[in-house]
């Protein structure tokens, strides 16, 4: 369906989300930042300056930000399945150094043009008056992996080997990270995020994610559509098409769907996909014994009313395990089948 991070970005350029997202994981929900006081902000930082003696360009981009009251809101969002970034903390510092480093040499060019700094003084040698202020940067760290819960740095000082005597005087910079696998509940947000998170959550318990959609049935039976492919890219939970509804509000027509028949699809096929496992190992123990009193193929798959192909696979399955072992036979078979 698309790389997840493209959809990740998309999903939060809506303002109510941007909000929500704030809100929910710095303020514990309490609405602090309102939508309708975002302005939007190129979302690139590029600081396109070199270092004495090096050649590199140094270059961040965050994911979306916003201005708010004056200051810079930064949200990135991690969402690989599999992988935490370590060094998350160095980027969120180089991002928001950049960031800083940029809005001095905008104030350094504005006096140069206007030649308003006295040659020979502290402010002229700074590019910029005693009292002036830069504009707050504020990054916010969404981490949705569907693997595991956040296990990497969470501030610099986790990423020195520095003796406890010298750490005292090594500034140190903490992440703003926000992890739902941290969190039991997701009421302090107010959008489709809190579904969202509800199933990135718990996609690994059925019972638990179907006891949720089912005390917040009204709210799961009417997903919007950007909340629907969020939910089918991160946690892999489909709903089709063939569920949605179109309902009117505020004057405008939008396309909604039914996740609690979509999830009893899934949880129903979750079922199967075990009775069929069920099923698969039993008909492999049964070829196991009779290859352990030397019969051939034909002879098993004649005795057993099998397909000969499907008793041949087995046997090579299992002269690949070295054992005659079911559950090791089958993993073989189910890696041996799954699409490269």
């Amino acid at each position: 369906m698309g790389n997840k991070d493209d959809y990740q970005y998309d999903y939060l350029d809506d303002n109510e989300r941007f909000a929500d997202q704030i809100n929910g994981a710095l303020f514990e929900g309490v609405q602090v930042v309102k939508a309708e006081e975002l302005e939007p902000v190129d979302a690139q930082d590029v600081y396109l300056g070199r270092e004495a003696g090096q050649r590199k360009n140094y270059k961040t981009i965050s994911d979306k930000v916003r201005m708010w009251r004056g200051g810079l809101l930064h949200i990135l969002s991690l969402q690989n399945q599999t992988y935490a970034d370590y060094r998350m903390v160095l980027r969120n510092m180089l991002s928001e150094s950049i960031g800083y480093h940029k809005q001095w040499k905008q104030k350094k060019a504005a006096h140069e043009k206007a030649g308003d700094l006295e040659p020979g003084t502290d402010a002229f040698f700074s590019g910029m008056e005693k009292d002036e202020k830069f504009i707050p940067i504020i990054t916010l760290v969404v981490y949705c992996g569907t693997e595991h819960g956040w296990d990497g740095a969470r501030s610099l000082h986790d990423l020195l080997a520095v003796d406890d005597r010298l750490k005292r005087y090594v500034s140190n910079y903490t992440l703003n990270l926000y992890d739902c696998h941290a969190y039991d509940t997701f009421t302090e947000y107010h959008t489709g995020l809190r579904q969202l998170y509800e199933v990135v959550r718990y996609g690994r318990d059925k019972e638990k994610l179907r006891k949720l959609i089912e005390d917040n049935a009204e709210a799961y039976s009417s997903i919007d559509r950007d909340t629907r492919e969020m939910i089918e890219v991160m946690a892999n939970v489909k709903i089709p098409e063939t569920y949605g509804h179109t309902m009117e509000e505020d004057g405008r027509k939008e396309r909604r769907y039914n996740m609690c028949k979509a999830f009893e699809d899934y949880r129903l096929e979750g079922v199967e996909e075990g009775r069929l496992e069920g099923r698969t190992v039993y008909l492999i123990e049964r070829i196991c014994k009779k290859l352990q009193k030397s019969k051939e193929a034909e002879l098993i798959a004649e005795e057993l009313e099998e397909e000969l192909p499907v008793v041949e696979r087995v046997i090579e399955a299992q002269k690949s395990v070295g054992s005659y072992d079911a559950e090791q036979i089958f993993r073989a078979l189910s890696i041996s089948q799954a699409p490269a």
